[in-house]
Order: structure tokens, then C-alpha cells, then sequence
């Protein structure tokens, strides 16, 4: 990321901050700095004395300093975890919802690969979601951060993609919580470090690479020290015997193998994926139910239809957790497996 593009996220960040927080601010983006106004308690924890102060990029005796190298970050993380909600619950008021041909609708989504579907009912019902936010953090030699989203319906416990519903218009803010949050916390924070996993790739490979470099580097440098230990000293007119020439190589070896341990160790992955923020979102839907049917051995799952997508969402597979639409299910317990896990 280039220092132009730091530059205008930190400056959008900063904006952001400051009216979130109940605040004013004017920093006309054709200008180095601009004005805050806010509350005496904001302006405190964001360390500044007055209720109104400068904002700028950097260069400032007196203000807000908006730079990765001052104080700004850890203020502005203090700012956030003190005024600014981790947790909020939003319902969509109204939506078209499909009310009929469910089982043409069941039977289009859906491939039951050695089973029978039957639907009983559908419901008018209000779908609960909750999206997470988490920060994610890699350690090793350098660090790799990112910030993920993932929603997951509270019921059907499938992750999902419902973008912009912070930006709907007639999101409705209501009180309340329909889920608690660790009813999605564990899947949500699962298919984060998946994503996250994939996302890092690159920054893995770097680290992979340093390493095999900087090993590289150890060993030809103790080789060369081996074979000098391994050469008789012309300078002393005793040579030394075989045994303490032995030792000597013995002793290099030692502190290569010591060498290449603390590397290691200081190349070691050190993961954590830290939730940031919860929304619960109501959503208008549908709630069908279904029987499954595996030779004689019967099961009832509840499938969702959002208004949002105007679509089913899939069946969460009872063994890798992901959701599927082509699914097999074993012969007493009925269990969803998705194909994957069925050919492995």
C-alpha cells in the first residue's frame, strides 16, 4: 500500500472516529489539516485538552497528530473500546417474501444424493444473523494483519454472504438480543481462520522463504568454520591431535544445530483471530421444514430463505461444518454430508 493510500485511510478513519463518537469535524480533503469539535470526554481520551483542536496528518505541536508513528493509534483504540459499541442489533422491517411452491423451490436448490425430500411447512419468520468482525494477526519474523467479516445464521449455522446490510436504508436499530453471541462465535471464528489462512498465503510464503535464506546462510557459514576447525593451525608448532581436531568439528556442529534452533523459533507462526465487533441482524424470511428420508430412518431439518438473497442457503454438513446443497446422509442418525466429505 502506497503512503498515499495510508494517508487517505487514516484521514477517513479519523473522520469517522470523530462523528461516530458525537463529534464534528471539518478537514477539507484539499487541505494538510483541518478542525475537530468534540465532546469534553472524547477529547480527553483522545489526549487533547480542549474540546476543539487541530487535525492533521503530522507536523502538529498542538492537536490530533494522524500518523502510524505517534500516539494516535493507541488513542484512538482507547476511544474506540470506551464510546463506541462492539455489540448492536438491527432488524429489516420489510421485505418480499416467497410464500408459496416450497417444494419446487426445495427440490431446484437442493440434491439429495441417496435420500427423499418432503417438505411439511413454511413460515413467515424473522431470520437472525450475526456478523462478526475479527482482527487477525500473524507473528513470525514480520507481521501480517487483516480485518475479516463473516456472517452466520444463528439457526441454521451456516456461513453466508448478506454485504451492505449496515448500509441498508431502513435498518432499524432495536433492542434486545434474539442469540447470544457465543451461539456463533466458534463457527464464525473457524471460517476466519480459514479465509485467513488463504488470505496470508503470500505473506507465509515470504516467511518461508526468509527462513530457508537465512538457513542458508548459517550452514555455509559454520562450514566454513568446520572445515577451519578441521585444519591443523600452521601458526602453532604442536598440531593437534586427531581427537581434539574431532572436538573441535563436534563443538561447531553444536552451536550450528543452536543456531538453527533459535531461528526456528524466531521464524515460529503465532496466530490470533480476536473478535472486534458483533451485529445481530433480523432479516425477513422464510423457515421451511423438511423430512429427510434415508431408507427407513426419517430426520426434520429447518431450511431459510432470506429476503435479501431471495434464495435458500444450504445445509450445514454435520462434519466438515460447511454449508452444501448436494448432500448424502448416513443410514440411522440421517447426518447431512456434503460431497467432499463424502469422497474422502
Amino acid at each position: 500500500m502506497s503512503a498515499t493510500e495510508v494517508a487517505s485511510q487514516l484521514r477517513d478513519f479519523t473522520q469517522r472516529l470523530i462523528e461516530q463518537t458525537g463529534g464534528i469535524i471539518d478537514w477539507p480533503a484539499d487541505q494538510p489539516r483541518g478542525t475537530a469539535l468534540v465532546p469534553e470526554d472524547i477529547a480527553s481520551s483522545l489526549g487533547q485538552r480542549g474540546e476543539s483542536f487541530p487535525v492533521a496528518l503530522s507536523g502538529l505541536d498542538a492537536g490530533l497528530s494522524v500518523d502510524l508513528g505517534g500516539e494516535f493509534l493507541d488513542a484512538a483504540a482507547r476511544t474506540l473500546a470506551t464510546f463506541v459499541p462492539a455489540h448492536g442489533v438491527f432488524a429489516l422491517p420489510s421485505l418480499p417474501v416467497k410464500k408459496s411452491s416450497f417444494q419446487s423451490v426445495v427440490d431446484q436448490a437442493f440434491g439429495w444424493q441417496n435420500a427423499r425430500c418432503s417438505v411439511l411447512q413454511g413460515v413467515v419468520t424473522p431470520i437472525v444473523y450475526h456478523t462478526w468482525w475479527f482482527h487477525v494477526t500473524l507473528r513470525s519474523e514480520d507481521i501480517w494483519e487483516t480485518l475479516a467479516e463473516v456472517t452466520v445464521n444463528c439457526d441454521g449455522r451456516t456461513c453466508c454472504s448478506l454485504d451492505g446490510l449496515l448500509d441498508a436504508m431502513d435498518l432499524q436499530p432495536v433492542s434486545g438480543v434474539a442469540r447470544a453471541p457465543d451461539t456463533t462465535l466458534e463457527i464464525a471464528a473457524s471460517h476466519v481462520q480459514q479465509r485467513a489462512l488463504l488470505a496470508a498465503r503470500p505473506f507465509l510464503n515470504r516467511m518461508e522463504q526468509r527462513l530457508e535464506r537465512d538457513r542458508q546462510r548459517l550452514r555455509q557459514y559454520y562450514r566454513a568454520l568446520s572445515r577451519e576447525a578441521a585444519a591443523p593451525n600452521r601458526r602453532v608448532k604442536t598440531a593437534p591431535c586427531p581427537e581434539q581436531l574431532a572436538a573441535r568439528q563436534r563443538a561447531v556442529t553444536l552451536e550450528l544445530q543452536r543456531k538453527l534452533a533459535e531461528l526456528e523459533e524466531r521464524y515460529a507462526f503465532d496466530g490470533v483471530v480476536r473478535p472486534a465487533a458483533l451485529a445481530e441482524f433480523r432479516v425477513p424470511g422464510l423457515a421451511i421444514d423438511v423430512r429427510i428420508q434415508r431408507k427407513a430412518a426419517t430426520r426434520t431439518f429447518r431450511l431459510f430463505w432470506n429476503g435479501i438473497q431471495k434464495r435458500l442457503e444450504p445445509l450445514r454438513c454435520s462434519r466438515c461444518g460447511q454449508g452444501a446443497y448436494n448432500l448424502w446422509f448416513t443410514n440411522d442418525e440421517v447426518e447431512p454430508i456434503c460431497i467432499p466429505c463424502h469422497d474422502a
